[in-house]
């Protein structure tokens, strides 16, 4: 049940980050589709907030089933934790940034073709060449006054040669030209726009789900504290540093596996008995030594960690 509502919060939150994209376009160009886009953001903002409400109260209520006794507050890696949060949401917010540069640069090439529609000279001209290419972009010719175009053929219109259309140009750039039906959008410019899109479409959600993960860890942290253990590179299945054995003090184990983990560059690599310090409980846990910059964030994958205070 709680996968669901991970679904539900993080495809929401980047829809909210479109409709709020969409809705500054929309302010700025001035534009018909500002209603929608409103609704959009307001929509997917209320049903992100919810998801995420929604997941705050399962993990409030597994922690206040499980919490286990401190064994100890620890402020220098209580700090590292919060840095780490704030690295997660800052790759979100970049993340965010990329859409958004994308999607702005896609909807200012569609606006170019649009003002040329409108406020471009037409003139009559016929198609000389029809060039369907089904693995690439196909495109026709057209001759139009004294000059002759190949204009992006992406519409559905069928087309053959010696056919009429009316061809719209730039008088003061004659080579941004389209027709009714064709917009001729500039395909490196739009290039240049859709592959931020694309790549944050893959960024984005998983930023998201790591930067909520690293706030899991630290409202569990809040709860549980910090247990002294000896820490082992566990290197089940020949995985160095991705599994490790915590063995506390009062005898009792659990099972760790490393989330996020580069398994070559893994700084937990051939740990042995490596005195640390595990908090948090279940899928929200992290290790931490006084000797490294940073926490590992783990969760327990066998064995749960003993409630009775070492």
């Amino acid at each position: 049940m709680r996968a669901f509502w991970v679904v539900i919060a993080v495809v929401f939150s980047v829809l909210s980050g479109i409709g709020a994209t969409a809705t500054v376009y929309s302010l700025f160009s001035g534009d018909d589709d500002l209603p929608a886009n409103l609704i959009l953001l307001t929509g997917s903002l209320a049903f992100a907030a919810f998801g995420w409400y929604v997941l705050r109260v399962f993990d409030r209520d597994a922690l206040a089933a499980g919490a286990h006794p401190k064994d100890g507050a620890h402020p220098e890696l209580d700090a590292r934790l919060r840095r780490a949060s704030r690295r997660a949401t800052a790759f979100a917010v970049g993340w965010a940034a990329v859409f958004a540069a994308g999607f702005t640069q896609v909807a200012l090439v569609g606006t170019a073709a649009d003002d040329l529609l409108a406020t471009g000279f037409h003139e009559p001209g016929v198609v000389v060449g029809v060039f369907h290419n089904r693995k690439g972009t196909s495109h026709i010719r057209v001759s139009h006054g004294d000059r002759t175009d190949d204009l992006v053929w992406d519409s559905n219109r069928d087309y053959h040669v010696g056919e009429r259309v009316v061809v719209i140009h730039d008088p003061a750039d004659p080579a941004r030209v389209r027709t009714a039906d064709e917009q001729n959008e500039d395909q490196a410019q739009l290039t240049v726009g859709m592959v931020p899109v694309l790549a944050a479409l893959f960024g984005l959600p998983f930023s998201i789900g790591a930067a909520a993960g690293w706030r899991r860890r630290i409202r569990a942290v809040e709860r549980t504290g910090w247990r002294r253990a000896g820490v082992t590179d566990d290197q089940l299945g020949g995985s160095q540093g991705r599994y490790l054995d915590a063995e506390f003090r009062d005898g009792t184990a659990v099972v760790l596996r490393r989330s996020w983990a580069l398994l070559r560059l893994s700084p937990s690599a051939g740990w042995k008995n490596k005195q640390a310090w595990v908090g948090g409980r279940g899928k929200a846990m992290v290790v931490g030594t006084v000797d490294r910059p940073y926490v590992l964030a783990v969760h327990a994958i066998r064995g749960p960690v003993s409630r009775s205070r070492p």
